[in-house]
């Protein structure tokens, strides 16, 4: 036998959508394919206290739904006939439970959320008999409530909607939203207006209300109702009673969706779904398409013209900071050796003045540790100098690169400061008593020799107290020449052994600060060198990708129309065989 042509149309739009990976759309229309034949089920939806369950129950004429302040279900609640009433929970895993029809609520009640699929329930009515199923769907309310996506589930199945509104205020703008979105999958919807009874304003209320839905580009009739007078009607046996409840439209509607030919229902149904599939497909495609149309609309040559831009920016950057680099090490080397060195000098001219007046015999104990401590920190002040210029030049060159340094990689060693050697003392040889004799006796003699000879002329023997005079005074001038010389001979060592050493500590430092300060243009030429290279890989790659991309985008583009024209195409091929009870169809998107 062969299959009707919406099925083949309709197993199209199934694959595709498998292939966009839009499952939801795949299970909606799995479950139109599916459908049994020869059932039509009608939802009822509406928002919270709007009349929904009075006005289902009206219709059956049977306390079916929960009404008022009592606990509505969570699930759906199927309607359908029975011989006897009947009532029976669905579970997840479709399991079946039969409960009492009077023990319903209750039963509801006690079971755990999430753990029904729908509420079937039998009722021995005339208008169910040919194969009616009216749906009672939770109240809608927020998108993200399981109540409301359950309520919408039920669009699926749905050959036929009847959307539930009070008459005490026009639709809203979220009602309005929801028929939109209910016209979309189902092609018979009607607006059921209830509590007209209660609200003296409803027939303008109902005006309202259809030039909204005209507005919407919606076709569909609404129906002023009210359940509480059907009711009353219906136990007086009041027919008139009963026309003013506005149930009889309401019901030749309901009656009038269960009397169309199947095979004409399933091809309404499947063209329409088929329809709404494809424009949502073809929507989410043409964003995607949009965007990359937006990253194709900057041609190839002005994005190599940007990635040109960036690579001579680059090189100049690397000139900049290489110059800025070399020129501020050169400047550190100079400051720093100029630093200890003046430093140096300073303690130089204090080991002159220290010598100049005091005796290294005398003075040494004291000028020694104090030699050692000033060196030490002499040296310290000019490490943290050269260490803080060293960071102000690694900040400097960062921001010459345009990137960040962590100084933490830049910290130098200690100073070594407290390696400095102790100054040793020179070998200072006192004046002792002994030389003291021995140069004064050397001194006197000739005093004595001298004068002697001298007053021998007047007949005087050669020692007399006159060359002894001469000779004792003789012996005191040679024995203070001797000490002063002595004395100088002995500041001389002291001030040569004090500068000699200073000499080895700032030839010593000043080779190790040379030393760090070429150890820091090293990290920071190896640093910034690294991301000089790391940059102009990159930006080669960037190259190759603008290239190669521009091709790649002309074949994604290439694809996407094609899959939309496939798409576009099964659109159209769906209203063509779809009769969609006298109204345009619903257009692709622009």
């Amino acid at each position: 036998m062969t299959a009707p042509a919406w099925l083949e149309v309709l197993d199209e739009t199934l694959d595709a959508c498998r292939s966009h990976g839009r499952e939801d759309l795949v299970q909606r229309l799995r479950r139109r394919r599916d459908r049994p034949p020869g059932v039509t089920r009608i939802a009822v939806l509406g928002f919270p206290k709007q009349g929904k369950g009075y006005l289902v129950n009206a219709v059956l004429n049977a306390p079916v739904c929960s009404v008022g302040d009592a606990a509505t279900p969570a699930v759906p609640v199927e309607i359908g006939f029975s011989a006897q009433p009947t009532a029976t929970l669905v579970g997840r895993a479709d399991e079946r439970v039969p409960v009492p029809v009077e023990r319903l609520t209750g039963e509801l009640g006690a079971r755990p959320p999430g753990s029904l699929r729908r509420v079937e329930v039998g009722v021995p009515r005339e208008l169910l008999s040919a194969g009616l199923v009216l749906v009672d769907t939770p109240a809608i309310g927020d998108p993200r409530s399981p109540r409301t996506a359950a309520a919408l589930d039920v669009l699926a199945d749905a050959d036929a909607v009847v959307l539930v509104s009070d008459a005490t205020t026009p639709l809203g703008e979220a009602e309005v939203a929801l028929a939109h979105h209910v016209r979309t999958w189902c092609p018979h919807v009607v607006v059921a207006l209830t509590k007209i009874d209660v609200c003296p304003s409803w027939r303008a209320v109902a005006e309202r209300d259809r030039t909204l839905l005209s507005n919407a580009g919606i076709d569909s009739p609404v129906l002023p109702v009210s359940a509480t007078v059907r009711m009353a009607a219906a136990k007086a046996e009041d027919q008139d009673l009963n026309s003013r409840s506005g149930f009889p439209p309401l019901l030749a509607w309901i009656s009038e969706q269960a009397a169309r030919p199947p095979e004409h229902t399933s091809a309404v149904l499947a063209a329409l779904s088929v329809r709404a599939a494809t424009a949502e497909l073809v929507e989410t495609l043409r964003a995607r398409a949009e965007l990359a149309g937006q990253d194709a609309g900057v041609d190839q040559t002005t994005l190599l013209h940007r990635a040109q831009r960036k690579a001579d920016e680059l090189r100049k950057r690397n000139t900049r900071w290489q110059n800025l680099l070399a020129d501020e090490i050169a400047d550190l080397q100079s400051d720093a050796e100029y630093d200890l060195r003046e430093r140096t000098r300073k303690i130089v001219e204090t080991i002159d003045e220290t010598f100049d007046k005091g005796d290294p015999v005398k003075v040494w104990d004291q000028f020694g540790p104090w030699l050692d401590k000033t060196l030490a920190q002499a040296v310290e002040t000019n490490y943290n100098f050269t260490a803080d210029r060293a960071e102000w030049i690694a900040q400097s060159v960062a921001a010459a690169f345009g990137a960040q340094y962590d100084l933490h990689d830049l910290r130098l060693g200690d100073s070594g400061a407290e390696l400095i050697a102790d100054v040793r003392q020179p070998r200072i040889e006192g004046f002792k008593i002994g030389q003291k004799l021995f140069t004064g006796l050397r001194g006197s003699y000739g005093g004595v020799l001298m004068f002697g000879l001298v007053t021998s002329l007047a007949g005087l023997p050669l020692i007399n107290p006159v060359s002894l005079g001469a000779g004792a005074a003789f012996a005191a001038k040679t024995i203070s020449d001797e000490g002063g010389m002595r004395l100088q001979r002995r500041q001389a060592v002291a001030k040569m052994t004090a500068q000699r050493h200073v000499d080895d500590v700032f030839l010593r430092f000043s080779k190790e600060c040379r030393d760090a300060i070429r150890g820091v243009q090293r990290k920071l030429r190896d640093h910034f060198t690294a991301l000089a290279e790391e940059l102009a890989d990159q930006l080669a790659r960037e190259r190759e990708t603008i290239i190669a991309g521009s091709a790649e985008r002309e074949r994604r583009m290439v694809k996407l129309r094609r899959e939309i024209e496939r798409l576009a195409g099964l659109h159209q091929r769906a209203g063509e065989l779809g009769v969609l009870a006298g109204r345009a169809p619903r257009e692709l998107p622009a």
